[in-house]
């Protein structure tokens, strides 16, 4: 049998070709073991959900599972087994429990589209568009509003309700008794096989769960890395004709791998064609521009009194406890050693630019970068000051710049100001799916300091080039509910 815990990447090879290797050793292990080959198996005999979607969702838990940072993959030692197998249990009882507490006749709602991922105010906000679009919108997530808008309804779900379903009982007590095999094959070969079962069968209650409650024609994720074949299984079983998401971020190749869509909505043209090159399946890549900046920037009133204005904008990205940037040790190296030292050092050759660095709202300090950037007197804002969020400090600067964040394509997209910072240009992790951005890479402290010099003269940013980076986000929503509608 193929080990595990054993694998690990070769941090001093390129990022393209770390996933690919081990979206392939992830394939080759599934394929080999005879555990997990016995687990689809018997889950496809008792509830008919086909092997391929089976085998599709533990290809990414086990993706989800491999630590970039630690160069490993996690939560497989016996040490976290007792624990696992009590999270089996609970769940599995309160499934079989729930077949006697639930015994009448469940009523079934149907919707024009579901928007999955609600979990805020700002995910309401963001789908305001959609709302409006389609005659009735389930919004699906653990939050929902008092005041609703004329289409709008809400459908969250708990672990104590995943259990009220249409899944017969017969079915109940298959999983209860496939725990018993689960046990056994983990303590023979060693190896928690239910941290695969747990996320695999959790998909399975979860999405029973909802679909015996709603239905709906159209689905939506704004996380095109979170798709879920089971629940596109379950979607399409009662009645679904199209399982879509959106491109929230750059399709770096950490965050690519085993995505599984009918329809991808990307920011721009030729985006997200990584994805098929990764273990996954997309059947139609449209573009749509930035649901995003749709939300933040054009729907909202333009909230620009407490903004500062700035010569130089620097767009934060969030590192800490993110393992999916460390791919390589060209990110460790570039992003550390040598860009965030380009920022002291900008600050220190220009002491009278006003210079910013606007992290994320939900920025998790970085200890590291603090610690760097803790050099020079450099201003770091968290705190978004406008309902318009970020896209407000963009607006007002007239030069920005950022290592990766998306907004970088948002702004090019709409004929600002805006650069990549590519130490060397290595940044192959970042930037091999987006079409035509070298001209705006900028790998070179001496280019780097010219440009701020001249951040008052626009690179030429040719009009249909835009459309490489992001198409104009006013009209996002329309185009994805008119392509929905097709």
């Amino acid at each position: 049998m193929i080990r595990l815990h054993t694998y690990k990447g070769n941090k001093q090879a390129s990022a393209s070709a770390i996933c690919l290797k081990l979206v392939k050793f992830i394939k080759n292990y599934k394929k080999k073991n005879n555990i997990l080959r016995t687990i689809v198996n018997e889950i496809n005999n008792a509830s008919n959900i086909p092997k391929e979607t089976l085998n599709q969702k533990i290809y990414q838990i086990l993706y989800k599972d491999f630590n970039f940072k630690k160069n490993k993959f996690i939560n497989y030692s016996l040490i976290f087994l007792a624990s696992d197998f009590l999270k089996y249990y609970l769940i599995i009882i309160v499934n079989l429990f729930s077949y006697f507490i639930f015994r009448k006749k469940i009523k079934i709602k149907n919707f024009e589209l579901i928007c999955d991922n609600v979990f805020n105010q700002g995910d309401v906000d963001r789908y305001t568009g959609l709302i409006k679009s389609f005659k009735n919108v389930c919004l699906l997530g653990k939050y929902s509003k008092k005041q609703k808008i004329k289409a709008e309804q809400y459908f969250k779900y708990r672990v104590f309700n995943l259990g009220e379903s249409n899944q017969p009982l017969r079915q109940r007590f298959f999983y209860f008794f496939f725990g018993i095999k689960i046990l056994f094959f983990s303590i023979i070969y060693r190896f928690n096989f239910f941290r695969i079962s747990n996320l695999l069968i959790y998909d399975i209650f979860k999405s029973n769960h909802i679909f015996s409650r709603i239905n709906a024609k159209y689905y939506f994720t704004n996380k095109f890395y979170d798709t879920s074949p089971i629940f596109n299984f379950y979607f399409k079983k009662t009645g679904g004709k199209k399982y879509s998401c959106f491109q929230k971020n750059l399709c770096a190749y950490s965050l690519s791998c085993f995505v599984f869509s009918d329809i991808l909505f990307s920011l721009g043209k030729n985006q997200g064609k990584i994805c098929n090159k990764l273990g996954g399946k997309i059947k139609k890549i449209i573009p749509v521009g930035s649901l995003f900046m749709e939300n933040d920037w054009f729907n909202k009133k333009k909230d620009l009194k407490r903004i500062p204005n700035s010569d130089v904008l620097i767009l934060g990205i969030n590192t800490f406890k993110n393992s999916y940037h460390h791919v390589s040790n060209v990110y460790e190296n570039d992003y550390y050693n040598i860009y965030l030292n380009w920022i002291n050092k900008l600050v220190l050759d220009f002491p009278n630019l006003k210079i910013l660095l606007k992290h994320h709202s939900n920025h998790l300090k970085d200890p590291k970068e603090r610690r760097i950037l803790s050099k020079t007197k450099l201003k770091i804002l968290v705190k978004n000051e406008s309902i318009n969020s970020t896209y407000a400090y963009s607006h007002k600067s007239k030069l920005i710049l950022s290592f990766a964040s998306t907004m970088v394509l948002e702004m090019l997209g709409h004929g600002k100001n805006a650069f990549f910072v590519d130490p060397g240009l290595r940044g192959s992790q970042w930037f091999d799916d987006v079409k035509k951005i070298n001209s705006f890479r900028i790998g070179k402290y001496e280019d780097l300091k010219e440009l701020v010099v001249k951040r008052n003269i626009k690179k030429k940013i040719f009009s249909p080039n835009k459309n490489y980076y992001c198409l104009n986000s006013r009209f996002t929503s329309r185009r994805i509910a008119v392509n929905l509608k097709k």
